[in-house]
């Protein structure tokens, strides 16, 4: 079993599980996966994932439903979601910034595209300081 970074795929669909699976075979994360709301606030409440790869459309209630729950709730809050989707609708990475997604990727996604998301989120550049500024002299 691989140990890692945990990152939740929630997508009904079977065929996009495996597509982030085999994009992210080479990469230190654990995956985990569910197909509906139900399984994903499960899953985050139990496994608590790094990161959150959601798409919009989901039996069960809709990814903008689960989104709102995660970042409402205390325990999942912090985890930052990656909004992917095949929807089309103009305004959606805004709407899904707003509702508190740190990235939204239209479907189909590349790999580099979802490797270089994830890698910005999970390991962010540490802030440089400005070269040639010391603190006042008193």
């Amino acid at each position: 079993m691989r140990t890692g970074t945990k990152i939740l795929i929630v997508d009904d669909s079977q065929e996009f599980q495996l597509l982030v699976k085999t994009f992210l075979a080479e990469e230190p994360y654990l995956l985990l996966s569910a197909g509906d709301p139900l399984q994903a606030t499960g899953s985050a409440l139990r496994d608590k994932p790094s990161l959150i790869v959601l798409d919009i459309g989901l039996p069960g209630g809709d990814g903008w439903m689960l989104l709102d729950r995660l970042k409402s709730n205390a325990f999942t809050r912090t985890i930052p979601v990656v909004v992917v989707t095949g929807q089309t609708k103009p305004g959606l990475a805004d709407k899904a910034r707003i509702k508190g997604a740190a990235a939204f990727l239209p479907k189909p996604v590349e790999k580099q595209t979802l490797l270089a998301t994830f890698t910005d989120i999970l390991h962010p550049p540490a802030p440089q300081a400005t070269p040639g500024l010391r603190p006042p002299q008193t």
